[in-house]
């Protein structure tokens, strides 16, 4: 490294040689630094190689054929038959509810468009 020469007072020369070495990197500091990312980097290398087998994996198990669901199969338990019932019965409700809903809507948007609704945008 290189040292300036100063002349005058020596706490004026060692402020001013501390100011300017303190906007420098020692040897040892960037040595330590470049050990650092290189372990980092090593780290952060054997991570995405981890990573990257998890992604095969979990590929291998995705085109993997599916077993059919033995959901057709009646349940033993006649509490959790007659939950699984009436959970069918209200998802057909519901389903039925939605489209008869959407038929009213449609039929509304129909029927302004008809007529000319004011204050309709269109």
């Amino acid at each position: 490294m290189m040292r300036l020469r100063v002349l005058g007072l020596s706490r004026l020369r060692r402020a001013l040689l501390s100011r300017l070495d303190s906007r420098y990197v020692t040897k040892p500091d960037h040595r330590q630094d470049l050990k650092d990312a290189l372990w980092e980097v090593q780290m952060l290398r054997r991570e995405v190689v981890g990573l990257r087998d998890e992604v095969d994996r979990l590929r291998r198990v995705a085109t993997a054929p599916v077993k059919p669901a033995t959901a057709s199969r009646p349940a033993s338990d006649p509490k959790a038959a007659e939950a699984h019932r009436l959970a069918t019965e209200t998802a057909a409700a519901v389903d039925t509810l939605l489209q008869s809903e959407m038929r009213i809507w449609q039929a509304i948007d129909d029927l302004s468009a008809r007529v000319g609704a004011p204050g309709r945008a269109g």
